[in-house]
């Protein structure tokens, strides 16, 4: 098996697997194990993420993921944009004021390239996802914010 947790995913991994799901099961060493998703037909029911391009306004490019899910909200797509060096940003740190002095320097350099246009491959029959991040979101008081 090519079972990974989820903070252990890079891009070579994306690369060569564009969709992953979590497998809720006895197979799973937590819920924070993923696993490549060959056939959709067999996983109808887990969370999936699914490899995406990322560019930024300044023109640069990366490979992250989305949670796949069809209402397009960013506090359900939890963008992940994953660095050759192995940090990666989160665009979405849920009730928790996120803060780009948390992230590696290499991480805190994407901040120049905000916004960043985000759209999910169609794998597996899974329609495309787009859209825009202006920062790093979280739950601000009921409303959801953002930090640039």
């Amino acid at each position: 098996m090519t079972d990974k947790q989820i903070y252990e995913l890079d891009v070579n991994d994306l690369t060569c697997f564009g969709v992953w799901y979590f497998p809720m099961d006895e197979s799973a060493e937590d819920e924070l194990t993923i696993r490549p998703l060959l056939d959709k037909e067999t996983c109808t029911d887990a969370q999936i993420i699914v490899r995406a391009s990322f560019v930024g306004r300044d023109g640069s490019s990366y490979l992250g993921y989305l949670y796949w899910d069809g209402g397009g909200e960013v506090d359900c797509l939890k963008p992940v944009i994953l660095l050759e060096d192995g940090s990666f940003v989160t665009f979405w740190n849920g009730v928790v004021e996120p803060s780009w002095a948390d992230y590696s320097a290499r991480a805190q350099e994407l901040r120049g390239g905000l916004p960043f246009s985000y759209v999910s491959e169609c794998l597996l029959g899974l329609p495309e996802i787009s859209g825009m991040l202006e920062g790093l979101y979280y739950l601000n008081e009921d409303n959801i914010s953002w930090v640039s």
